[in-house]
């Protein structure tokens, strides 16, 4: 039941933040060729950027959602890094240009954490419960065996 409630939240949850996606990239494209930002800091978001492509993930991509999330998470958090790194005005002339703010960053940020989170009790459940009635079946199992 509580899994039935679970898709509806994370909806709900992600996506404002999968409507920003379109402005986040067109964000990070201006700040990697921004030669106002100092290189290192360039070079950070090109690997963030880069964990995107990556076929080595923390969460591998072919777990629904999840690994997906993860992937949202780091260009998000190198954005604002980034961002935060940078010239003040630099960082606002940027996020002007796109329609964000440094809040709605950080509240997509939060937005994906809480979505992780709720994603990963609701497998959490599922996989106990699996994992319950699997060892419901072989103690039954065992037991017709032994009575046999």
């Amino acid at each position: 039941m509580a899994e039935a409630r679970t898709l509806p939240l994370l909806r709900m949850e992600l996506l404002p933040v999968l409507r920003r996606v379109p402005a986040y990239s067109r964000l990070a494209w201006a700040l990697v060729r921004d030669r106002r930002i100092r290189r290192r800091d360039r070079i950070v978001l090109i690997g963030g950027l880069g964990y995107l492509l990556s076929p080595i993930d923390l969460i591998p991509g072919f777990i629904p959602v999840l690994g997906q999330l993860d992937d949202l998470a780091v260009a998000l958090w190198t954005l604002r890094r980034t961002l935060q790194t940078c010239p003040p005005e630099v960082a606002a002339a940027h996020l002007a240009a796109r329609s964000l703010t440094l809040e709605t960053l950080d509240d997509d940020l939060a937005r994906v954490t809480r979505s992780g989170r709720l994603l990963t009790r609701a497998a959490l459940r599922l996989g106990g419960r699996a994992l319950r009635d699997a060892g419901r079946t072989v103690w039954r199992l065992g037991r017709q065996a032994l009575r046999r």
